[in-house]
């Protein structure tokens, strides 16, 4: 029988309903939010709301311009590679939608903020063989004249990249210092770490997750004991684990989520665009300020000194 999911009932049925349920209950209304990755496919039937003219973008497209404010439709996520995607079944936790005549064929899933004003930006070069850094900044900087408000993102990229891009740090300045940029709000996630690799200096060593600006997000580390002064020690706002459900794949089959950096980032990205979405309708549309924001969500996290080793059911840890 095909599956049906929804990443709402799996935010409100967390341990001690750490949610407020009027966060909940805006799915995100209100909010600007775009989702930076590898492309998401709009023809499966809880992602066909998205495809909206004028919110969707594509930076490897001929004639990309970050001050063209012109819907690109290549947002496809390329079929010809192998594996079930990543911008896709980030999506559809973030903002799928069961459309409205549903039939027991589809495979569904319901994501935590449908409700939000979706931008899909497509950050990957022409061929679409790659993301580059360049093109997370493109995608960025299109966000700020776009007035995004979230920006979510599942993409890291090495900052040894820099130099073969022709990137240095003046570059990440410049659009870092953007008004627009450093008016949102920007959720990435930490490069995926093997259980024996160390977690020194894992936040300077990427981009975005680098600047200081960034709320970085990662998936607590099964190996939490051996490097928990390491984690404490570096700005990593916040560590989910025991996330489990489903997702869509870039072919529409409801897929496990193999949970990873990439989905702790969209569950707290998707957290977010609720928390902003209450918070704007509680202060006449205003924005709070960063450590505003890191307040909003620290309230309904857990102190990352009470991690134990059991990781088995969901949970959200602050690191500030």
């Amino acid at each position: 029988m095909p599956i049906s999911f929804d990443w709402s009932e799996t935010i409100s049925s967390l341990p001690s309903k750490p949610i407020p349920a009027d966060w909940l209950a805006t799915k995100g209304k209100g909010v600007k939010v775009a989702f930076i990755d590898t492309g998401v496919n709009l023809g499966l039937p809880s992602l066909t709301h998205l495809g909206i003219g004028g919110r969707k973008f594509f930076t490897g497209a001929p004639g990309f311009s970050v001050t063209k404010l012109v819907g690109q439709d290549l947002v496809g996520e390329a079929f010809g590679g192998t594996g079930p995607g990543h911008g896709t079944r980030y999506a559809s936790l973030l903002a799928g939608k069961s459309p409205d005549s549903s039939t027991d064929e589809m495979e569904l899933v319901n994501g935590i903020a449908p409700a939000a004003d979706w931008y899909i930006i497509k950050a990957r070069n022409p061929n679409d063989r790659k993301t580059t850094i360049r093109n997370l900044l493109d995608a960025l900087e299109l966000s700020a004249n776009l007035g995004i408000e979230i920006a979510i993102t599942g993409q890291c990229i090495s900052a040894s990249e820099m130099p073969f891009e022709g990137l240095n740090n003046a570059a990440l300045d410049r659009v870092f210092g953007l008004p627009g940029v450093k008016k949102m709000f920007v959720f990435a996630p930490l490069k995926n770490l093997e259980p024996t690799d160390t977690w020194d200096l894992i936040t300077s060593e990427n981009i975005p997750s680098r600047r200081p600006e960034i709320f970085n997000v990662a998936k607590l580390p099964d190996n939490f004991g051996p490097v928990a002064d390491v984690i404490q020690n570096q700005p990593i706002p916040f560590l989910l684990s025991g996330f489990q459900g489903k997702v869509l794949s870039k072919t529409g089959d409801a897929i496990d989520l193999a949970f990873s950096n990439s989905g702790a980032v969209a569950v707290m990205g998707g957290i977010a665009v609720l928390a902003l979405s209450f918070f704007k309708s509680q202060n006449g549309g205003a924005l709070p300020n960063r450590d505003g924001m890191l307040q909003l969500l620290g309230n309904n996290c857990q102190s990352l000194n009470n991690a134990s080793s059991n990781f088995a059911q969901p949970a959200i840890f602050k690191n500030f």
